[in-house]
């Protein structure tokens, strides 16, 4: 039997849905709030708050956002180190997700879980990352 999570739990914002934590300022002190990468004398700038999720692509990173899918060369581990670990969460070696966009949590057997974005789109989880998925999205 699967069971649903419909909450999205991010550290230190208790009772707050994810519309008004999309309006607060954010608590990212350290984090960019854009991502530049060049690539064949041009340059790209990426908001943050704009990421959905991040996958990999060979040496490359597919970086989803509402409007357009970059490909960037990059790592989905370098792309780690630049996101605030509050707001987005490894959930498989491949993936990376924004919190923030994740509509449903669905609980599999054998540990694992499917993470539902707002547009649809399904990733699984790995076990590997399963403390990651419940520390962040998974509300105890």
């Amino acid at each position: 039997m699967q069971t649903a999570i419909d909450l999205v739990h991010v550290p230190g914002t208790a009772g707050q849905s994810t519309p008004e934590l999309a309006r607060e300022p954010r608590l990212d002190a350290g984090f960019p709030s854009r991502l530049l990468f060049r690539d064949t004398g041009r340059t790209l700038g990426i908001d943050v708050d704009e990421i959905d999720w991040v996958e990999a692509a060979g040496n490359y990173v597919q970086i989803y956002t509402a409007r357009k899918v970059h490909l960037v060369r990059h790592t989905v581990k370098a792309m780690q180190t630049k996101l605030d670990p509050c707001r987005f969460v490894r959930v498989r070696p491949s993936a990376i997700v924004n919190v923030l966009a994740v509509a449903r949590v669905v609980h599999r057997p054998g540990g694992e879980y499917v993470v539902t974005l707002r547009d649809g789109v399904q990733i699984p989880t790995s076990r590997g990352f399963r403390a990651d998925v419940e520390r962040v999205l998974v509300r105890r």
